[in-house]
């Protein structure tokens, strides 16, 4: 799996999350609100019947007063149920009032906790989104760099290669070209020492590889770039190169000197 798929995989997570939370986080709101509401019709319902109760009450109180005064019949009483019921009117106005706001104040609520929904869900997204681009930009100047250095690596490598083969032509086309034998005693011709020391020196060493290597990365550095070099600067520039590449480690190292006999 790429890192954009792994990335990509996290923002819909994260995503996920924040809905799940934003949405937990609502429902109870509203829940709580709902059992609130229910409560509200009930109480205004009692207010108003206890109202009721109360003004009927005070009618009866009043006409039995009116009768045990002799005045039952008096325009006292028509004065008193006229203001009886606008004062119950009142009441019963006031209360209504109190239940609409209530209500309304319950309504308020819910949508506010709606939008505190749609914004919160919108600030999740823009932050998850922001932090994906830059995960994504992170992970594709890294991406870069490791690139970069791989193509310098590789670079370094062929340059390595190329000065290593040129330095082998010339010494063999140096060697084919001042050639001097001497003949023994028996008529048969040899080398000089001088011509035979160059030739050992760039003669490739048929060494076997190390019984084991940290990784398949180090056995194959060792096999392209260390096996049959043919002198020991070239083993250490070799090592040296492998190391600071990080594609043997210092056991690496030390078993291949120990095959070339170091």
């Amino acid at each position: 799996m790429n890192y954009e798929q792994e990335l990509n995989n996290l923002r819909n997570a994260q995503k996920n999350a924040a809905i799940s939370d934003l949405q937990a986080t609502r429902d109870t709101s509203l829940s709580n609100l709902q059992a609130e509401e229910a409560k509200i019709r009930p109480e205004y319902a009692a207010q108003r019947s206890t109202a009721n109760a109360n003004n009927r009450v005070a009618a009866r109180n009043f006409q039995e007063y009116l009768a045990n005064t002799g005045r039952a019949n008096s325009g006292i009483g028509a004065q008193y149920e006229m203001s009886r019921q606008n004062s119950l009117q009142n009441g019963l106005n006031a209360i209504n009032a109190a239940e609409a706001q209530s209500l309304a104040d319950i309504a308020r609520r819910r949508s506010d906790v709606q939008n505190a929904y749609n914004t919160g869900l919108a600030s999740a997204n823009a932050t998850v989104e922001a932090n994906y681009i830059q995960n994504l930009l992170d992970q594709q100047q890294k991406q870069w760099e490791r690139d970069f250095q791989q193509k310098q690596f590789d670079e370094q490598v062929r340059q390595y290669n190329q000065n290593r083969q040129d330095q082998l032509n010339r010494a063999f086309s140096s060697g084919g070209g001042s050639s001097s034998r001497k003949t023994t005693s028996n008529g048969n011709e040899e080398t000089t020492s001088q011509e035979q020391a160059q030739s050992n020196d760039y003669q490739v060493k048929a060494v076997s590889s190390p019984a084991s290597f940290s990784s398949k990365t180090a056995m194959k550095y060792y096999l392209n770039n260390i096996q049959g070099i043919t002198s020991r600067q070239e083993l250490d520039n070799a090592i040296k190169m492998g190391l600071s590449a990080g594609l043997m480690n210092k056991d690496d190292a030390n078993r291949i000197y120990k095959t070339f006999g170091i």
